[in-house]
């Protein structure tokens, strides 16, 4: 548990992180984006109000080019429409203080009526009045931005005597689109690479979890064996005294009292309890040979045959008729399979049923021992295999601990389901023997 809430933490740290830099970044583009844009915006306002400023000097130094009465002179007609061509405008116009029209190279309005940009421009034609250039927010005519500036033009006296407009569309928006469309690509490809090494930061999250299990189980392994080397030791020859002194003791003063008996008993269940305790902290490492799984498994029914028949637990065995052979310690196995089977003899209820059956699949052996007994509940499914859970009154919890570390040194693995009320099944997987 320890371990998961390791790697759940490392998880939530991860995504944090991710989070935030993703929030750093769109938020470090999307400035960047508006002040690209505000810079452009700003950089067309005052190269229009550059040409508005210009035309004023044109118009004022030919002050018969342009009146109410005889509209606009050719010469300078095709001078406005050059600028407006080499400048790219949308139109060009001379307005009078008033805001009636003068020039319209568009031709919205004609001479003498008032120009509509009047109430459209309002502040910036104002300030064109008392003397000031200036040019306007951004507006939308159908589906193009533009924008405009205006100029006052000056008498000798320094009086306003009329307004020079110039209108053109913010091109820019092109590029802020291709901008726009660049900082997406670079997000989402960001978002993509992000996602790839936080999937694997994470996997090497848990194999580092993995590794430190290992090396965790198997310094706690190294720990036990050489603690129950010495307590198998200092034990079990005065356990050995204890049971042949009860024996003796039994057949010189207490033929037929129990009592001696019970000593004995006593004496093999702590016996059993030391070798449980052997046997979990045995290392693997002995010498694997091919053998035949059907053979392990019969051999094991034998041991347990006297329980079996003296509880009368009826044993429904499906072995195939040929062979399957798995590579590995034979005994080690055996005792794997012999747990198992007296987990089950121990579930089942009196005329209980224990179903043993065997299959290969993907170059696997798969040996399955299902009872009817009480089952296990799902909390307690991932518990069974940790060393001294039980559940038992008097059991040591290390039954399916010594099988699940015995199949882990034969590179199998262990499966177990079960429902409480409908038995469990019990599957152990060993890898079979290459053939010869």
């Amino acid at each position: 548990m320890k371990r998961a809430l390791s790697s759940k933490k490392r998880l939530i740290l991860l995504s944090g992180f991710l989070l935030a830099f993703l929030a750093v970044f769109n938020a470090s583009t999307y400035i960047l984006y508006v002040r690209a844009k505000d810079h452009l915006d700003a950089e067309l306002g005052e190269r229009l109000r550059s040409v508005a400023v210009l035309l004023t000097h044109t118009v004022e130094a030919s002050k018969s080019g342009v009146s109410e009465a005889t509209g606009i002179d050719p010469d300078l007609s095709a001078l406005l429409h050059t600028i407006k061509a080499e400048n790219l405008l949308s139109n060009i116009v001379v307005l009078t203080p008033e805001g009636r029209t003068l020039v319209d190279l568009a031709n919205v309005s004609v001479v003498g009526e008032t120009n509509p940009f009047i109430e459209l421009d309002l502040s910036a034609v104002t300030l064109a009045r008392s003397g000031l250039s200036a040019y306007t927010s951004l507006y939308r005519s159908g589906d193009i931005y533009m924008k405009s500036a205006y100029a006052p033009i000056f008498a000798e006296d320094d009086e306003v005597i009329g307004i020079v407009g110039v209108e053109a569309g913010a091109a820019y928006f092109d590029v802020l689109r291709a901008l726009s469309n660049a900082i997406i690509v670079v997000d989402v490809a960001s978002l993509i690479i992000i996602v790839a090494l936080g999937f694997l930061f994470y996997r090497q999250s848990l194999s580092l979890d993995r590794a430190q299990a290992a090396v965790i189980r198997g310094e706690n392994l190294a720990t036990m064996g050489r603690m129950v080397a010495g307590i198998a030791h200092e034990i079990r020859n005065p356990l050995s005294i204890i049971k042949t002194s009860a024996e003796r003791l039994g057949k010189k003063y207490g033929a037929g009292d129990e009592v001696f008996s019970y000593i004995a008993e006593e004496v093999d269940k702590l016996n059993d309890i030391l070798t449980g305790y052997l046997n979990f902290a045995k290392a693997g490492g002995q010498e694997r040979r091919p053998h035949s799984l059907q053979k392990i498994v019969q051999r094991c029914l034998l041991i347990v045959d006297q329980e079996i028949q003296a509880a009368g637990i009826d044993v429904i065995s499906n072995l195939p008729a040929r062979n399957i052979m798995i590579l590995g310690d034979d005994k080690r196995i055996q005792q794997a399979v012999l747990n198992i089977l007296l987990n089950a003899i121990h579930a089942v209820p009196d005329r209980g049923r224990i179903e043993i059956s065997m299959d290969v699949r993907s170059k696997q052996a798969l040996v399955t021992i299902k009872d009817n007994g009480a089952g296990i509940p799902r909390k307690n499914l991932r518990e069974v295999v940790k060393p001294f859970f039980t559940t038992k009154e008097h059991g040591s919890g290390l039954g399916l601990s010594i099988v699940s570390t015995i199949v882990e040194e034969h590179s199998g693995s262990l499966e177990i389901a079960s429902e409480p009320g409908s038995g469990t099944e019990v599957s152990i997987v060993f890898p079979l023997a290459p053939k010869s």
